[in-house]
Parts: structure tokens; sequence; C-alpha cells
């Protein structure tokens, strides 16, 4: 795997495309928590974060980009931009069990991550 580029090592491992817009939203927000709740993940612990998980095997097409510091993950569709984000629980992460948070990731990131 190429660890130069983090989500290429993502993209490789997922088998998913992630989208330019939401590299460079993830890489803006470099792990920072969003709001009272909303933690992004680094793009270098992506790929770690996401094995953690299991999102590949529990919730294939998507990818885990935070967490609400309570249990439950972030999720979005990596190659569709605008990106949906959803809530789904750490203990649960099946597709039945996503809870939607917003339409647009990037207009929820600037409106502050309101859960």
């Amino acid at each position: 795997m190429n660890h130069e580029d983090p989500f290429r090592a993502v993209e490789e491992w997922s088998g998913c495309t992630i989208s330019s817009p939401l590299r460079a939203l993830l890489s803006s927000l470099n792990g920072a928590t969003v709001g009272d709740l909303a933690h992004f993940y680094a793009p270098a612990d992506l790929l770690e974060r996401n094995e953690t998980y299991e999102t590949r095997t529990y919730c294939p097409g998507w990818l885990t980009i935070g967490d609400d510091g309570g249990g439950s993950a972030i999720v979005v569709v990596p190659d569709r931009w605008p990106t949906a984000v959803y809530l789904v629980g750490h203990g649960s992460m099946s597709r039945a069990d996503f809870v939607a948070v917003a339409e647009d990731l990037r207009g929820w990131v600037a409106s502050g991550c309101e859960l």
C-alpha cells in the first residue's frame, strides 16, 4: 500500500474512491473536533479507524470519517459529492441502523456539526 497518500491507502483497502472535495475537507479538518461532539479523523488515521471498526465488512461502500465521542461513527459515501452524513453505532454498523444527520457534509461542518 502507498502510505505517502493516506487517502490512496484507504481507497486500496476499501475498494472505494474518495472524492477530491472530501479529501480536501478532511485534510483541512485534520483531526479537528467541530462543535461539541463531532471529531473528524486526520487523514493519516482514516485507514486504522476504518480497519478497527470493520467498515469495509459491515458498511461496504461507506467510509467512517469521525465519531461523536459517544460510541457512534460518522459515515459518508466517499465517492459522492456533496455527500450526506449519517451516524451509526460502532457496535451495530449496519445500513439499517444509520441515522441521517445532514444532507451535505460541507454545510454540516460549516454550521458547527449539530447532532
